[in-house]
């Protein structure tokens, strides 16, 4: 096993691979109840498989090793379930290649006696009286690969070329959930040939994750992962097939989200403001920070303190990307004004040690990936358990709440899309600078619970 990166935290180790002066090895130990697999002329059955991967390139041996490991695994797995009426693209290259054939060997070299041995040795002989053998599914396609069939185009290969062509998730979140829906996708399918894929997979993967409670919105983000990949491999491979997850029905769809959000009375803001304030921790300056700036709780827990402008004109919070967390979109990028409880909390966070402005809330562990989904469940559950939000109402229905309210203030649509990050709904609309952080200022501090024109004043001069 060897180190192929690492970075803080993580590390990416690349099995059954071995550095001998400047080439890299396979070696992997063969388990007992398939070593008959791996029987070697006038000696017993290898234990260990060491040979060499023919490369001074790290990656290019780690690619290498992966492809032997999982067309090793596919053949024990096989050779482990004794069955016959299906055939295994990565088996069958796996017993061509122990045996010391590739593909088309046998219409390269048609005289090769080898050829011979080995597919008596496969299916055996028959007398000339004799009916010919029938051979099994699987022995029929080694011996089609060994005759220059096509080697069929696998699931992976899809994935494989999607990546390739620099087409796979952006983000560490986004690379997440194409791994959790590729993974369900792999237990409904495992590593099928391409061209095998039937909408009856797409069906059965939808159903599993309903089953799973997946809600319908979630599960229409999972097939946005994984159909691209499936167009590619179609259109990469030139299969002559639609792509099945095309158009796949999702339950209840139009119902929208199962546990829809609801937003906060006036009065409930206030209440939930008045105990945050009342706590004074970092927990509580979060929730004060979402009360009054409609920004995500992403965006508010992944602050550095040079994201936070207090001295400016206009008090405000830069919305970019950090060390600590990216952002949901390019929209997402932007300056939010601070007042009312958000700037209140905000002074109080930059009091806190180190760059971070919630460094206790943050991962200890330099280069760990930061989620936002603990923090959430902990203080949703403080709101609840204090009686201080009702089912539907969660941290996410202050930004829900907070468009309501500047909509009472005759806010205009564009400039509420502005503070909130949601994209524009004209080309027009992104020309320009768009609107002053004093003209953003101007409406939120309109929405400030309890404010009135002596305390717009002081703050405007904070």
């Amino acid at each position: 096993m060897i180190l192929l990166f690492e970075a803080g935290a993580y590390r990416v180790m690349c099995k059954h691979v071995q550095l001998k002066g400047n080439v890299y090895y396979y070696r992997r130990r063969v388990p007992e109840d398939v070593r008959s697999l791996h029987k070697r002329l006038g000696r017993g059955p290898q234990e260990q498989l060491f040979f060499s991967l023919k490369t001074t390139d790290k990656a290019e041996a780690c690619r290498r090793a992966d492809a032997h490991t999982r067309r090793l695994d596919a053949l024990w797995r096989s050779h482990r379930d004794g069955h016959t009426n299906k055939a295994d693209v990565l088996a069958a290259l796996a017993t061509l290649e122990l045996a010391g054939f590739s593909p088309g060997d046998a219409v390269k070299y048609p005289d090769n006696p080898a050829v011979d041995v080995f597919l008596v040795r496969l299916i055996g002989q028959s007398e000339p009286d004799e009916p010919p053998i029938k051979p099994t599914p699987q022995e029929k396609l080694i011996i089609d690969l060994l005759y220059g069939e096509p080697v069929p185009k696998m699931l992976s290969d899809a994935k494989e070329k999607h990546f390739e062509l620099g087409k796979g998730p952006k983000g560490k979140v986004a690379e997440k959930q194409f791994e959790r829906a590729w993974n369900i996708l792999l237990a409904v399918t495992g590593d099928i040939p391409l061209d095998q894929i039937k909408r009856e997979h797409g069906n059965e993967f939808v159903r599993r994750l309903v089953k799973q409670g997946v809600g319908p919105e979630t599960i229409k983000r999972y097939l946005a992962q994984i159909r691209p990949v499936i167009r590619t491999g179609i259109l990469e491979f030139e299969l002559n097939k639609p792509n099945p997850f095309d158009g796949l029905v999702i339950p209840n769809r139009q119902e929208g989200q199962r546990k829809p959000r609801d937003t906060f009375q006036v009065a409930e803001v206030a209440a939930i403001q008045v105990a945050a304030r009342g706590m004074d921790d970092e927990r509580r300056w979060v929730i004060s920070m979402l009360s009054d700036s409609m920004a995500r709780l992403a965006e508010i827990l992944g602050l550095a303190k040079a994201d936070v402008q207090l001295e400016a004109d206009v008090p405000h919070i830069i919305i970019r990307p950090n060390a600590y967390r990216g952002l949901k979109t390019p929209q997402s990028e932007r300056r939010v004004p601070l007042v009312g409880e958000a700037l209140s909390a905000a002074r109080r966070a930059m009091e806190t040690e180190g760059d971070a402005l919630f460094p206790s809330i943050l991962p200890k562990e330099r280069g760990k990936d930061f989620s936002a989904g603990a923090v959430s469940a902990a203080l949703n559950k403080w709101l609840k358990e204090r009686g201080l939000a009702v089912e539907g109402q969660t941290l996410h229905s202050f930004r829900h709440t907070m468009r309501d309210r500047l909509r009472d203030v005759e806010a205009p649509k564009d400039l509420i899309d502005r503070i909130g990050g949601w994209s524009g709904g004209t080309v027009g609309e992104s020309y320009g600078k768009g609107h002053s952080l004093s003209l953003m200022q101007f409406y939120m501090q309109k929405t400030v619970i309890g404010a009135n024109d002596d305390d717009m004043a002081v703050q405007s001069a904070a």
